[in-house]
């Protein structure tokens, strides 16, 4: 199987449908990351659109220095932001009425979410802070290095090692209160 780099080679030298599988990995993950900030699956997967729609429009930008996933993920996070910043007065809703989420949303989330212990982390990530949410997301359900986390979300990797480490503890503090207790 051929690396999501190599695909964007291929891409680059001409073969078109080698972009096909790099929205074949990342698609449904990179939506999922986005709604995370937006919270509006619609909205998600019209930024992810953009995301790839940029990488075939100027596809120099990417340098190959880093993964192209982590490059996907640091153009998401500052579209979504951007997109945030833009429409904030429309977003002064509370958190519970924006988290309306339409079908394919959900099939995404059912996919991605399977048991019991992951539904309940699931539940507890959004009550942690923005910076420690991201970088656990990033570390752990995408498998980016700290470094790559870093470059994401424009911070060092001192600061994401601190965020992830906080916001473990802080999430543990969550899932205790509310009675979840790991067999482990």
């Amino acid at each position: 199987m051929l690396s999501a780099e190599d695909a964007f080679r291929n891409f680059l030298s001409g073969d078109k449908s080698a972009f096909s599988a790099i929205i074949a990995e990342f698609h449904d993950p990179l939506i999922f990351f986005i709604n995370s900030f937006v919270k509006n699956p619609d909205t998600a997967e019209d930024i992810a659109a953009d995301c790839f729609a940029e990488l075939i429009a100027r596809p120099n930008r990417f340098s190959f220095r880093s993964s192209l996933k982590s490059y996907l993920y640091s153009m998401a996070h500052h579209k979504a932001v951007d997109h945030i910043r833009k429409h904030k007065r429309m977003m002064l809703l509370d958190d519970d009425s924006r988290l309306t989420a339409d079908d394919d949303y959900a099939e995404i989330e059912a996919r991605m979410v399977t048991d019991e212990r992951s539904r309940k982390l699931h539940e507890a990530l959004p009550k942690l802070t923005e910076n420690y949410r991201t970088a656990l997301h990033l570390v752990y359900f995408e498998q980016l290095s700290y470094a790559e986390a870093a470059k994401v979300m424009g911070k060092t990797t001192k600061q994401i090692d601190n965020y992830v480490t906080r916001g473990k503890a802080a999430l543990k503090k969550i899932l205790t209160e509310e009675g979840f207790v790991n067999e482990e």
